[in-house]
């Protein structure tokens, strides 16, 4: 499922392929997919403008046109960008298909249709709409110490709760806890300040590395949990086999030697 870091590097791909370009059309495939527009006034604000740039909050990305709106795209669990001239390099699930007046094309693929679509005049509006918590790379060490004030929960289900923290998902949060040595299931209010402030760290470089990993196109370090989340993975530290549990409904990877479960 694509996280703050894979958003950041769709944002830049849009900005690096698709900005000033007269659209020429918009083919709305799946409607289903739009959220408060329907297809025709999806097509009247976007046909005959230009995209200007780009903005991430969250997990959402914010393409700014010519017309003072802004497209906003949520990718869910299968969604990305594809741009492409040539039909033959078209994506097989394009919900959303954008074509420019050069005859060039940009597509919003998702093959388990769990992305959403929309338009705003305002992003601020639209975050305060879905009551978004502060975006993961700007919140400071203030406010993220406050959050802990007030939250009972295990940590791996506050660092994912978009309402708290906008961005982190089910990924990332075990990437963040793996390396501050936090096991997933520990209560948030049970954490003391160094623990707090040390997964605050991490967080602010597990998404810096992420980002500038993704938007280069490479792959994340092997030093990584992510890259051994998967069955009969093991852990890059330790070479111990990892375990997986359920928090909040999602699969959580840890391993049981550098993220000893102190609280019960």
């Amino acid at each position: 499922m694509p996280e703050l870091p894979e958003v950041e590097a769709f944002g830049k791909y849009l900005d690096k392929t698709s900005l000033d370009k007269i659209i020429e059309s918009v083919e709305v495939k799946n409607p289903e997919l739009l959220q408060n527009v329907d297809a025709d006034a999806l097509k009247e604000k976007l046909e005959g403008h230009k995209f200007k740039y780009t903005k991430r909050y969250g997990k959402y990305t914010f393409t700014a046109l010519d017309n003072d709106l802004w497209l906003i795209l949520h990718y869910g669990m299968t969604g990305r960008l594809k741009y492409f001239k040539n039909q033959d390099e078209a994506p097989s699930y394009d919900r959303l298909l954008i074509t420019f007046e050069d005859e060039s094309h940009l597509a919003f693929d998702d093959p388990r249709k769990f992305g959403r679509i929309n338009l705003t005049s305002s992003i601020g509006n639209f975050v305060k709409e879905k009551k978004l918590g502060s975006d993961a790379t700007e919140i400071d060490l203030k406010t993220f110490k406050q959050i802990f004030e007030r939250k009972k929960g295990a940590i791996k289900s506050v660092l994912m709760d978009q309402h708290i923290i906008a961005g982190i998902g089910n990924i990332y949060s075990d990437e963040i806890l793996f390396q501050a040595c936090i096991h997933p299931k520990v209560p948030a209010d049970k954490l003391n300040n160094h623990q707090i402030e040390q997964i605050f760290k991490v967080m602010k470089d597990v998404l810096k590395t992420s980002v500038d990993k993704r938007i280069a196109g490479e792959e994340l370090p092997d030093s990584f949990i992510i890259p051994h989340r998967k069955k009969n993975g093991k852990c890059p530290n330790s070479d111990i086999k990892l375990k997986t549990i359920k928090v909040s409904s999602r699969t959580a990877y840890y391993c049981p030697q550098c993220q000893k479960e102190i609280f019960e």
